[in-house]
């Protein structure tokens, strides 16, 4: 395709057309071009042609039939494409980056670009005045922009996965941590994301599928500080960073400990040898949601009856007070023999022993996430005494509270 840099101007533009770029341009900062078809109309901030770094992602970008894609440079610049459904519109936004650029990136950027060295001042001060941002929040002023010029909806998510199946993440991820299990049997060996983080957290707790979805889909972003020098760095250290707090949270919400840290070593080299930021990205989701659905498989049961349900509901929330049988049956109003033969029939365990279970559940994960005493962790999960914790603790799983500890910690 040829491609066509006139000075036609904005008498090609349509009044919504003009409202859209300075919108666009006055709200996000980011470059932005309109093109009738091949030939350029208009862009802000308006530079001359000798500046614009689109080099060949210009072409790139046309030659991509689908009405939104981007593009991340060799130099990591991110650019975008919106094509408008209703006339021959087409929307080119960008560079936009995370990490300002140094001296020698500037220069491969007009090395790529084939800009001349003379205008390398003029250049300069063109790019560096375009704000940071995040890879994510690109591609969510790309979301916003479909959205305002052909009314339809297109997530983040959504966006990621154009050319990113990802293939053999998932399958691959199930398979080594069964072997990454069975292995460790046999060896016995600013800042704004504070807010959207605890709602993950809080969903990943709670096994909330649903919630997590939505927030994904409905691209929610929040903006970290740089953790890296270049930005594929960076989203491979949020990647980490949130591996480790959703390992927490999904611990918190009832996920095995061993299988937890398997998983999260697992999603964590998965991402190391990712070249793109988009499947980093993508990676880091579905890490989120395959934990939350772990969870959630582990919190009650299928086909359990109503009084069995009311029965765990009953021990989660009063895990740390002492627990008796006839006193739950009570508080649930349900007959203690009647509940006692249907937990039964249901979970496979007598109630006693599931209570005791989920104690030394709760207490292996304070002994793994905190420097409680054996005395404070006995006490909190209301014990009759630190000697019968440790004797039922050896009892499930066959180790001492201090060994289990130990195993879980590095050496300095």
């Amino acid at each position: 395709m040829l491609i066509v840099r006139s000075c036609r101007g904005d008498s090609m533009l349509t009044k919504e057309c003009t409202f859209i770029i300075d919108s666009f341009y006055n709200l996000t900062g980011l470059p932005v071009r309109y093109y009738n078809g091949a030939e350029f109309v208009r862009m802000l901030p308006p530079i001359p042609g000798y500046l614009d770094p689109l080099g060949h992602t210009l072409q790139f970008l046309f030659d991509d039939e689908r009405t939104v894609s981007y593009r991340v440079t060799d130099e990591i610049l991110y650019y975008g494409k919106v094509n408008s459904l209703t006339n021959d519109g087409v929307f080119i936004v960008g560079p936009g980056y995370f990490i300002p650029p140094s001296s020698d990136r500037l220069t491969d950027i007009m090395i790529g670009a084939a800009l001349s060295h003379s205008n390398r001042v003029e250049f300069t001060d063109f790019l560096t005045r375009i704000p940071t941002t995040s890879f994510e929040n690109f591609l969510n002023g790309l979301c916003f922009l479909n959205f305002a010029l052909n009314r339809r909806m297109l997530t983040v998510e959504a966006l990621l996965l154009q050319g990113n199946s990802l293939p053999g993440v998932g399958s691959g991820i199930r398979s080594d941590l069964e072997d990454a299990l069975f292995n460790s049997e046999e060896s016995n060996d600013f800042h704004d994301t504070h807010q959207l983080e605890q709602r993950i957290l809080a969903g990943v707790r709670e096994g909330n599928i649903e919630e997590l979805a939505d927030l994904f889909e409905n691209s929610v972003r929040g903006k970290a500080g740089p953790l890296a020098k270049d930005a594929l760095r960076q989203e491979k250290n949020i990647m980490i960073i949130s591996t480790t707090l959703v390992t927490r949270a999904a611990i918190e919400g009832g996920m095995d400990i061993e299988t937890a840290y398997h998983l999260s070593d697992l999603y964590i080299q998965q991402a190391e040898p990712l070249s793109r930021l988009d499947s980093v990205s993508l990676l880091r989701q579905r890490m989120v949601m395959d934990f939350a659905e772990r969870v959630s498989l582990q919190k009650y049961p299928p086909g359990i009856s109503p009084a069995t349900a009311k029965c765990i509901r009953y021990i989660r929330k009063r895990i740390n007070s002492p627990i008796l049988v006839r006193e739950l049956a009570n508080d649930i109003g349900i007959n203690p023999s009647y509940l006692s033969r249907k937990f039964y029939s249901d979970m496979g365990n007598h109630l006693n022993d599931y209570i005791n279970r989920q104690k030394i559940n709760e207490a292996k994960k304070l002994l793994v996430l905190t420097d409680k005493t054996l005395g404070e962790i006995s006490s909190y999960l209301s014990f009759s005494s630190q000697s019968y914790f440790q004797n039922l603790f050896r009892k499930f799983e066959d180790t001492t509270p201090i060994k289990y500890r130990n195993s879980f910690r590095v050496p300095s």
